[in-house]
């Protein structure tokens, strides 16, 4: 049986190897050579030259920053060059306690020049614009780089169009007023300014169809809104849209949370999928009817990152545009050499820091063995989730699961898969812990 929710993100064999068939008459990717004639992109990148195999690892988040430093732990003479744009990295795991007050600022805010001094790696301030796999070069606006492996982590971007928003205009209001805050520091930013200023009224949210950033951080960023409205006396409540008929994992620490100690500031409305929003006239349209609102978050169903498919990597048959790889490898189909990590991955794992953590430390092996002509087996990664559902005093459920893939029916499945949805401080106290251990870990020397 394929994990419930996500049956439409399974992979069969019959699938993987018309990929792999279709995959294997491909050649490099992107523009042609030709087009880095002129300009700095055909230039070599200023870094120093790679003293052993060098590993680009293109995305700092929290796979591509956990990749680094694991390649260095397997092997220190790797030559790691992390590519991010951002000059600053910012946490989505804990945010949400930020909005409660239960973590601060600096817990989410890094440096990605101390990650790689303690690391052992280089950080590289550029972004990617193409690759030329036969080459073997990674080319950004500050010149190439070569690798003898190279690891995409880019992330999600949104697909509002999923949500019955085509308009570009109007697609551009919903991100800039009604941020969803599950990708960059300023949506952060923006979501906790109008939680704080907001006077009373419907704070609407959402949680996506599909396989999303988070599973539980939806239900819970609704508990902590409502858990601040109710401790501030804000005349209003949330009210959660989701398209599910209940929450994806920890039902019964959800709905009781809700039940009860939110009953006059959280209203959740099940099986309710949007279909368009008007950010004028501030309605959301759904089958049914439509839901007013005075502010809100919306949360577009989320997509492999586009630069996926400015390399030509996106797999045709993924309802949300994620990579084409070998599921069991994390090897872009017909290149072992190139790899997909994190939320871009196609594999129906949770889009979680934990899943990301362990995915990466399996791939740094993976990678090192690579290049000594070895191999290893494939490994679960892991998923802990921990959900605050309280603010004072903060406690927690938190649910654990694992996977396996069925090689008769060529599908994922659970594994193990455990809750425990009595609420407690203790586990208020490990959700904090969990998420400052592995933030200080990124960040501090191997």
């Amino acid at each position: 049986m394929p994990i419930k929710g996500l049956e439409n993100m399974t992979v069969t064999r019959r699938d993987f190897w018309k990929l792999a068939l279709a995959g294997g008459a491909t050649g490099a990717v992107g523009a042609p050579a030709a087009a880095f004639a002129t300009g700095p992109a055909a230039r070599p990148a200023d870094l120093p030259k790679p003293k052993g195999p060098r590993i680009v690892v293109v995305g700092g988040g929290w796979s591509g920053l956990s990749l680094a430093k694991a390649l260095k732990r397997e092997d220190a003479q790797l030559d790691v060059v992390l590519i991010e744009p951002r000059a600053t990295f910012f946490s989505c795991p804990l945010s949400n306690l930020w909005l409660a007050d239960l973590v601060t600022l600096e817990t989410l805010v890094r440096s990605y020049l101390d990650a790689a001094v303690a690391g052992g790696y280089l950080y590289f301030n550029a972004t990617l614009v193409d690759l030329d796999r036969e080459k073997r070069r990674a080319h950004t606006e500050r010149g190439w780089i070569g690798y003898d492996a190279l690891v995409l982590a880019p992330g999600i971007d949104y697909d509002y169009a999923a949500m019955g928003v085509t308009d570009a205009a109007a697609q551009a209001m919903l991100a800039a007023r009604y941020p969803a805050g599950f990708r960059f520091g300023s949506e952060h930013l923006s979501l906790r300014r109008k939680v704080a200023a907001f006077k009373g009224g419907i704070f609407a949210l959402n949680a996506p169809p599909g396989i999303y950033r988070c599973t539980t951080s939806v239900y819970e960023r609704a508990c902590l809104i409502a858990a601040r409205f109710k401790k501030t006396k804000v005349k209003g409540k949330v009210v959660l849209l989701d398209p599910r008929a209940e929450p994806t994992v920890n039902v019964e620490g959800f709905l009781t949370a809700f039940k009860n100690l939110y009953a006059d500031h959280l209203e959740y409305m099940p099986s309710t999928e949007i279909k368009g929003v008007d950010p004028e006239a501030r309605q959301i349209k759904t089958a049914f009817d439509d839901v007013a609102f005075d502010d809100a978050a919306f949360y577009p169903r989320v997509r492999g990152a586009v630069l996926l498919e400015t390399l030509g990597l996106v797999d045709p048959k993924s309802a949300q545009k994620e990579a084409r790889i070998d599921p069991l490898t994390n090897a872009v189909i017909g290149d072992d050499r190139v790899f997909v990590a994190g939320d871009a991955r196609p594999m129906p794992f949770a889009k979680g820091g934990e899943v990301a953590r362990t995915e990466a430390a399996h791939l740094a092996k993976r990678i090192a063995a690579m290049l000594q002509g070895k191999s290893v087996p494939w490994q679960s990664p892991v998923s802990v989730c921990y959900s605050v559902v309280n603010d004072a005093p903060p406690e927690a459920v938190v649910n654990r699961s694992t996977y396996r893939f069925d090689t008769t029916t060529g599908q994922f499945d659970f594994a193990e898969a455990a809750s425990d949805n009595a609420r407690s401080t203790a586990l208020g106290r490990a959700a904090v812990d969990w998420g400052n251990r592995h933030l200080d870990d990124m960040f501090a020397a191997n």
